[in-house]
């Protein structure tokens, strides 16, 4: 009996030092991943508005939407973020509008989805996404779905999670302005 409370204590106290530790690289490594995650929004929105000279960032419903300036301070177009779920997660993904809520891009990393590689992963391709370019209502559907969006062969969960999810993004974007004007 006295040996298998020995033992059970090492191993509490092993458990202990092992959870501390964890927590220790949590919290140094949670920093440095947010100011990461940081830096790659700001490339991504530079990205999809180039012109913006600063992005303001407006909470509409807990949500942000970053409003791109140019260097004379007048709004040239609008990011927000969607995150509709695709065959193997969320698919994170960023829609950029202008002023008139045409889509300017959709922005999709690998390093923002799970999908299966080779057949899912294609949707963070440009042709692929580029097929969003200055469109908008019933047109951001597939084909399938009576929209103008070609899918992805043998990766129509994801190409409909998408699409799905850029036209669902868009209508939310609609009252979302309607609300901060």
């Amino acid at each position: 009996m006295g040996d298998t409370l020995k033992l059970g204590f090492v191993l509490t106290v092993i458990c202990v030092i092992a959870a501390g530790s964890l927590a220790k690289v949590y919290d140094v490594t949670s920093v440095i991943i947010k100011k990461n995650e940081k830096e790659l929004d700001e490339k991504k929105r530079k990205e999809i508005i180039p012109q913006a000279a600063i992005f303001e960032e407006r909470q509409v419903d807990g949500k942000p939407i970053y409003i791109g300036k140019d260097v004379e301070g007048k709004a040239i177009g609008s990011i927000f973020k969607i995150a509709p779920r695709g065959y193997a997660g969320p698919i994170n993904a960023m829609i950029g509008v202008d002023n008139g809520g045409k889509i300017l891009a959709v922005s999709i990393t690998k390093l923002d989805q799970a999908e299966t590689p080779g057949l899912g992963t294609k949707v963070t391709g440009p042709k692929f996404r580029d097929q969003f370019k200055g469109i908008e209502g019933n047109d951001l559907k597939l084909k399938k779905d009576g929209g103008s969006i070609d899918a992805i062969t043998a990766a129509t969960i994801s190409s409909r999670a998408v699409a799905n999810g850029v036209y669902e993004g868009i209508e939310w974007y609609k009252k979302a302005v309607a609300s901060i004007q």
